[in-house]
């Protein structure tokens, strides 16, 4: 093909047609253009085919991640109402006759109120998008944009989950070793197996009780204390607090879930 256009070439010079050689080098210039297009054309077609192959593979993988999330997060509200359950439980007992209050009652609302649960997200594939620049692979702008911002979403909520776990390992569990015998609270954890696989976020091994190795303790002073109601609404109002941020995040992890099913639905 080369060589039949260079004898073309060549003829007319030889002819001294130079208006029709000038047109025929400027239709071999658009024809060399048109052959690089198409090239172009074809070269991105076939990157854009990798490019949606890969796309739902991640699709696939950020499903996955953020389903987790939405049950971590889901777990940490549920803990962390039961801790303010808890702590209105205690307050009640406050008022009551110490006759009517067991003392396995008391334990397992202390052990509640020591929790301090954490959302701890599964970022792994978010994270190496974000940080390998491939994040354009998603077509799905708004998509991106969730996924990019998600990380900003947790930091207020890890902040206020900071400050219930100062607040409890700082003044409280201190307070209550001070003022009452731990032991049997500790041993919650051991005989509530739904508790246990709340906080384990998985199986562990199953205890014999414990609780009937650890003496019982007066409970009287730590729950009439002054200081011990105190702790108790602030713990409160922290939890409550922090349980709002939970809540948003969990719309956030759900409108990504959506986003996500959206695409792997087209």
């Amino acid at each position: 093909m080369i060589k039949f256009f260079r004898k073309i070439r060549k003829r007319l010079l030889i002819e001294n047609k130079f208006s029709k050689y000038l047109l025929y080098a400027i239709g071999e210039i658009i024809l060399v253009v048109i052959g690089i297009l198409i090239a172009l054309q074809i070269n991105t077609w076939n990157q854009n085919k990798q490019d949606r192959k890969q796309e739902k593979q991640i699709l696939s993988q950020l499903i996955k991640e953020y389903k987790s999330n939405l049950n971590q997060i889901n777990e940490k509200i549920d803990l962390r109402n039961e801790t303010l359950n808890s702590c209105f439980k205690l307050l009640e007992y406050r008022k009551s006759n110490n006759t009517e209050i067991k003392v396995d009652s008391v334990d397992s609302h202390l052990f509640r109120i020591s929790i301090r649960p954490t959302f701890d997200p599964e970022l792994s594939v978010s994270n190496e998008l974000i940080n390998s620049g491939k994040l354009y692979i998603l077509t799905n702008e708004e998509l991106r944009n969730y996924i990019s911002a998600y990380s900003s979403f947790l930091s207020e909520l890890s902040e206020e989950e900071q400050v219930i776990l100062e607040l409890t390992e700082n003044r409280l569990i201190p307070f209550l070793i001070e003022n009452y015998q731990i032991g049997r609270m500790m041993m919650v954890l051991l005989d509530d197996k739904e508790l246990r696989a709340k906080i384990t976020m998985g199986k562990i091994k199953d205890y014999d009780t414990m609780k009937n190795l650890v003496q019982n303790s007066d409970f009287t002073n730590m729950l009439y204390h002054p200081d011990f109601e105190d702790y108790l609404l602030q713990l409160i109002s922290y939890t409550s607090y922090t349980n709002e941020q939970s809540t948003g995040v969990r719309e956030k992890t759900n409108k990504i879930i959506d986003l996500i099913i959206t695409e792997i639905n087209k």
